[in-house]
């Protein structure tokens, strides 16, 4: 099955960073299940770490490198 993409903001630069929001466990002291992929251009990754990836989750940095195919504002819910 084809993950659904959905789009955050306006911006279609390709991405360069992808964001991986966590499900956080045992207190916050590891991470558990991933639940929603958030890619992002340089200009943006800090906007996605902090406003794209919901408060709930833990957002981790998973590459800073150009992501085939993607654009800035892509999110595809994993969980």
């Amino acid at each position: 099955m084809t993950p659904t993409v959905r789009r955050i903001g306006t911006c279609t630069e390709p991405a360069t960073v992808l964001i991986e929001g966590r499900s956080p466990i045992d207190g916050g002291l590891a991470y558990g299940a991933l639940e929603v992929q958030v890619y992002a251009c340089d200009r943006h990754a800090r906007t996605a770490r902090t406003e794209w990836v919901e408060e709930s989750l833990t957002a981790f940095t998973a590459i800073a490198e150009p992501v085939a195919g993607r654009r800035c504002g892509d999110a595809v819910d994993v969980g």
